[in-house]
């Protein structure tokens, strides 16, 4: 998933939320209601970062849509602080007649199936400059312009339809489209030419100088925003194994020259989000020398050390959080106690002890029934420990305690299901079977994007990848 300024992770608000969110939103709007901004704002960055980690990238629709809710109570909560005659009088943009050479929007980097949005063509990668001839480049700016459009068709029935400007594949010749008044069911995250510019150097050519170079000629041009800059400063901080003088050196001169809580956010946005976990790492632990104690912020570092294999340093900061007594400020909340309870679930798949992981993955189930996540993580501890002779049949003895929550999972990302099941049945010498299920997805692309993707995020994911090409392999050659 993210907070509520400049500088947060964003989502635009689908048409109806899921079932599958409502036990997730339920805690978030009673503590956005007792807790000062601040650490709302803490809490509703850890909440997106956390989630999308934990799922593995493709399940960070279920983050979305727990910052969605989140970021409209936040914004309900200073409306009413604020309260005023217009109370989007300081959000909603004006509306200007000419967008040539914008340099900042939202990138879509989520459509929800059969939305307004996807219905009018909407995709992945296109940047939004404009609603309606009003120009958003945050959360605050579309939600004030969609709003406002809304009252308006609310009212009168007009607009009917409204208009959206856009750049697409990278062209940035203006594009107009059309769409129903309302949400629009999208997901997005902030976008400035000079960013992607920064982005495409370090994420596709790994050259950080490159980006150095493009953020100052940013900065020398006048014409982004402070934070727009922080963005790409944060982004630059060196990830490789081998840079940790180079990466300290730059997460001192950050702090020294911005404020310590929106370095430490841009963290989430801009290094947690791309999987950027020693940089991460790094902006963290320098924020803790500063605040000493700051739960979400230990709970995002665990996450970082978790996906470095410090398993014990991960583990000894949970520890911490919880020796914390009840009504101790930094005291985990509910919601906290589930996030560190999904870390430590990793914990102990790293260090491959998958009964403890399997008993903390059905916990969450039953917090969360039918997360997509919680089941293959539930799955893969079983499998695991069947393919192992740990505890032979409990693959199919957890399929069927899951049967029943899984809904769009076996629908959707079935070819997870199918590649869990193909690697079990080779373990098995039941190799035809196997075939089988993967001949199903031969010709998904989707299949053959994703289950690389996903399946590496587990200690021993690779087996799984590597069984799923071979049977791939197998199939092409036959004729």
């Amino acid at each position: 998933m993210d907070n509520l300024s400049s500088y947060e992770h964003r989502s635009v608000l689908e048409s109806t939320p899921s079932a599958n969110c409502h036990s997730m939103t339920a805690f978030s709007t009673q503590a956005l209601a007792r807790e000062p901004h601040g650490k709302s704002l803490r809490w509703f960055v850890v909440a997106l970062v956390i989630l999308f980690l934990i799922s593995g990238g493709w399940g960070a629709v279920t983050a979305f849509k727990y910052a969605r809710a989140s970021l409209g109570n936040w914004r309900q909560q200073l409306q009413a602080r604020d309260a005023s005659s217009n109370p989007l009088a300081g959000d909603l943009p004006p509306v200007k007649k000419d967008f040539y050479g914008t340099l900042a929007g939202l990138k879509i980097v989520g459509v929800t199936p059969d939305s307004p949005a996807a219905r009018a063509g909407l995709k992945y990668g296109d940047i939004l400059v404009a609603y309606n001839r009003r120009p958003v480049s945050n959360q605050d700016e579309i939600s004030a312009a969609m709003d406002y459009e809304q009252e308006q068709y609310n009212r009168t029935g007009k607009p009917a339809t409204v208009e959206l400007t856009l750049y697409r594949d990278g062209d940035m010749a203006l594009k107009t489209l059309r769409v129903p008044t309302g949400r629009l069911g999208i997901y997005t995250r902030e976008w400035t030419f000079a960013y992607a510019f920064v982005d495409d150097a370090i994420m596709q050519r790994n050259d950080y100088a490159e980006a150095e170079r493009y953020a100052n000629q940013a900065e020398a041009s006048g014409q982004y925003t402070a934070d727009q800059l922080l963005h790409m400063r944060v982004f630059c901080v060196n990830n490789e194994r081998d840079g940790e003088a180079i990466r300290q050196s730059q997460v001192d001169d950050l702090y020294q020259k911005s404020p310590a809580d929106k370095v430490t956010l841009f963290g989430n946005y801009d290094l947690l989000y791309n999987k950027r976990f020693r940089a991460a790492a790094a902006v963290f632990e320098r924020y803790l020398k500063i605040r000493k104690v700051d739960v979400s912020t230990e709970l995002n570092l665990a996450a970082c050390y978790v996906e470095l294999d410090r398993y014990d340093d991960a583990d000894g900061l949970l520890k911490k959080v919880l020796a914390r007594l009840n009504g101790d400020e930094n005291a985990p909340s509910e919601y906290g106690l589930s996030v560190l309870s999904n870390i430590r679930g990793k914990i102990d798949m790293g260090r491959h002890q998958y009964d403890r992981a399997q008993e903390r993955f059905l916990a969450a189930l039953e917090r969360y029934p039918g997360d997509s996540y919680y089941v293959l993580a539930f799955l893969y501890c079983a499998a695991q420990r069947d393919v192992k002779g740990e505890k032979p049949g409990e693959f199919e003895a957890a399929y069927k305690v899951v049967s029943g929550q899984l809904g769009e999972t076996e629908n959707s990302m079935g070819y997870h299901l199918d590649a869990l099941r193909a690697f079990i049945f080779v373990k098995h010498n039941r190799t035809p079977e196997a075939a089988a299920l993967v001949s199903k997805w031969k010709n998904s692309a989707e299949a053959k994007r994703y289950i690389p993707v996903f399946w590496s995020r587990f200690p021993e994911g690779s087996d799984i990848i590597d069984n799923w090409n071979n049977l791939l392999q197998g199939l092409s050659g036959k004729t």
